[in-house]
């Protein structure tokens, strides 16, 4: 996981959760019960360098396949285009 999550305790949600239930209102949006709870993502961290050139031959081969596909359906419309004014 390149995020890790950090967790209220047990104890501080059964406390937010009795102080809730006294309050009678409508609950407040989930970003404000994380900040009341101290619940957030972590800062995710760089993938290495050493990870990012073992992926680089599959990014390559990936945009040499598409370029393949487009130049294969860029021709065959031409070609269809090509019969249709005939």
């Amino acid at each position: 996981m390149d995020r890790q999550i950090t967790n209220p305790t047990k104890e501080q949600v059964r406390a937010y959760m009795l102080g809730r239930e006294a309050d009678r209102r409508p609950p407040p949006a989930p970003a404000e019960i994380r900040r009341q709870l101290g619940w957030r993502l972590a800062p995710a961290e760089p993938a290495p360098t050493a990870v990012q050139l073992y992926l680089l031959p599959s990014t390559l081969g990936q945009l040499g396949i598409q370029f393949l596909l487009d130049c294969l359906v860029t021709s065959s419309r031409a070609i269809g285009a090509a019969r249709a004014r005939k």
